[in-house]
């Protein structure tokens, strides 16, 4: 009986973990719409930088340095966005560039929390009919088949003593 709940624990991870190429490029997806919106307005911080006579820093630069709190804070968020405009871009270069075995790792080092959220609200599962599906398949079943043993070895049963 005990190999019989092994076994279907370990099964159920593999199903679960064969879905991870699926949602992993339902997630660049995400990324990269976020991506093209967030370069529209950087192109528009440097069309007005342009229109100033300045490059983008100074531009920015100089909201920063403005006495006005209000432009300050508008600097503040410009700058921030060209901050995420480099983030997605970091992204979806090394979620992309990964080899199947390092793909998981990646999207979780690189995780845009909205972007990961939205993909897995909408997540439709699919059959996992590629290399990577039958990589993240097997190791899903490995870990699936290894943790109920460990957990098993972390709290082992205790002999009940009459007495």
């Amino acid at each position: 009986m005990k190999r019989w709940a092994l076994l279907a624990v370990a099964v159920m991870v593999a199903i679960v973990a064969s879905q991870f190429p699926a949602y992993r490029q339902q997630y660049l997806q995400r990324l990269g719409g976020a991506l093209d919106e967030v370069a529209r307005q950087v192109e528009a911080l440097d069309a007005r930088a342009d229109a100033a006579g300045l490059g983008r820093y100074p531009y920015l630069r100089r909201l920063m340095d403005n006495p006005d709190p209000i432009v300050v804070q508008e600097g503040e968020a410009l700058v921030a966005l060209v901050g995420r405009k480099t983030r997605l871009e970091q992204a979806i270069a090394a979620v992309e560039a990964a080899p199947v075995y390092l793909q998981a790792v990646q999207v979780l080092f690189h995780l845009e929390r909205d972007a990961a959220a939205a993909s897995l609200r909408a997540f439709e599962p699919a059959l996992p009919l590629s290399v990577s599906g039958g990589f993240h398949a097997f190791l899903g079943f490995f870990l699936g088949w290894l943790l109920p043993q460990g957990v098993r070895r972390l709290f082992p049963r205790r002999e009940v003593v009459d007495g």
